[in-house]
Order: C-alpha cells, then structure tokens, then sequence
C-alpha cells in the first residue's frame, strides 16, 4: 500500500489531496468529497480503511471551499459551480491510478450535493454513496434571499461566501435524480441542518437506491456512526465488483 500527494491545475486554479492505493494490481476508486468547510482529511481514515480492504480512494480539498484551503483561491469566488469542476478534475486523476477499473463518489453535506450533481450529468460513474447530503441548499438559500437583494459577501458558519455562491444557489434547477447507477445515502433521523426527507425523497426517485437511516444521529455522525457507514460503503462497494 501506498500514498501519492497529488495537485492538479484546471480552470485557472489548483486543487490538490492525496491518493491512497491498495496492494491489489486492480482495484476501484472512491473520490471523497467533503462538505462545507471541510477538508481532505475530514476522510482520511475513511481512505485507508478502504486501502487497506483493497479499494482505492482520494481525497482532496475543494479550492476556496475550506478556510484550510491552501490554494489561494479566495472562498468568496468558491460556488457549486466551481466546486463541481473540482471534483471532474480530481476524478481524471483518480482514473488515472494505476490499477483503477471501477470510480465511485463518496459525498458528505455540501460535498454530497456536489457529488450527486456530478453523477446527474456522468452516468458512467459506477456508483455514488452521499452522507446527509445537502440537497436542501437551494430550498435554504431562497428561503433566505426571497425578494431581497443578495449582498456582495456573506459571513456564514466561520467563512465567507460571495454572491455569486448564493446567486447560483437561489437558481439552480432541481435535481432530476436520473443518475440510473447504484446509490446508497445515508441520514440521521436527528439532522437539523439537512432534514431526513431531502434523503427519503432522494431514495424513492433515484431508480436504483436505498437509505440507511442513523437513529439518535445528526448532521456529522459520532464515531461508532461513521464505523457503520465504512462497513456499509465496503459491502456496497463488493456488491458491485
């Protein structure tokens, strides 16, 4: 087993993680992305728990979408835009590892959203697992912004954010849910910050998905939580071999 840093520069910025390979030849590969101002190493152990079960993973920071964020790219010019054509870079570099067959998304919070608006527009991504995704962005922001102009910056759980984020954000079309491949969510039924039914509704439209729910969990599952969703990811990810 190994690890490789990696940076790779698109779309006039950088953004850089880590690749964790298995000692198989041939293997899949799970790109993680985190959710708001996360970063790479909010999935670390996840990435060597599937190295060491004989998965690829990657991790990587979104480019101004982390006061951690080492890049330079300011996290005011950071939107779901700019976070989705992160991660298309960073899975040309996860299909690029030597011995990967098979690419897999791994989502949390805002990092979820992303991952399944990526899916929509890239059926041929084998599989997407989103921890409480945040599909309840849009719905938040417009409630927010509703008949109001939307300020140049916006100071929102510790980082700030541009009006172009909320601008994007009040006006995304919905969510289709027609990404047909393997989806597997799960969700707390305590989350006060994503509702359980943005992921109970996600479950009955995409054509092939199923929701485990977390009783007494919230929005960042306690550790014994996170064990059962790596248990569960592995098991997802064998089924599809």
């Amino acid at each position: 087993m190994r690890e490789e840093a990696f940076t790779v520069v698109h779309d006039g910025r950088s953004t850089s993680g880590t690749k964790f390979y298995p000692d198989e030849k041939e293997f899949p590969v799970v790109v993680f992305s985190h959710g708001y101002n996360g970063e790479a190493r909010d999935f670390e152990s996840f990435a060597k728990f599937l190295q060491e079960n004989g998965v690829g993973a990657v991790i990587f920071t979104f480019s101004g979408g982390s006061t951690r964020d080492k890049s330079g790219f300011p996290t005011k010019d950071m939107t779901l835009s700019t976070e989705q054509e992160d991660l298309l870079a960073v899975m040309e570099e996860a299909k690029a590892m030597q011995g990967a067959r098979k690419l897999f998304l791994f989502g949390g919070s805002q990092g979820g959203f992303v991952s399944a608006l990526v899916a929509e527009k890239h059926p041929e991504i084998d599989g997407l697992m989103l921890l409480f995704p945040a599909f309840c962005i849009p719905d938040d922001w417009r409630r927010r912004f509703c008949g109001q102009e939307i300020p140049e910056t916006v100071d929102f759980w510790g980082m700030t954010l541009g009006q172009g984020y909320f601008q994007e954000a009040c006006t995304l079309s919905p969510l289709h849910f027609s990404y047909a491949g393997p989806v597997l969510l799960f969700h707390g039924d305590e989350d006060r910050v994503v509702g359980l039914k943005y992921s109970e509704e996600a479950a009955k439209k995409y054509k092939n998905a199923s929701l485990q729910v977390f009783a007494g969990e919230g929005h960042g599952f306690s550790e014994e939580g996170m064990k059962k969703v790596m248990e569960f990811t592995k098991i997802f990810l064998q089924r599809q071999k």
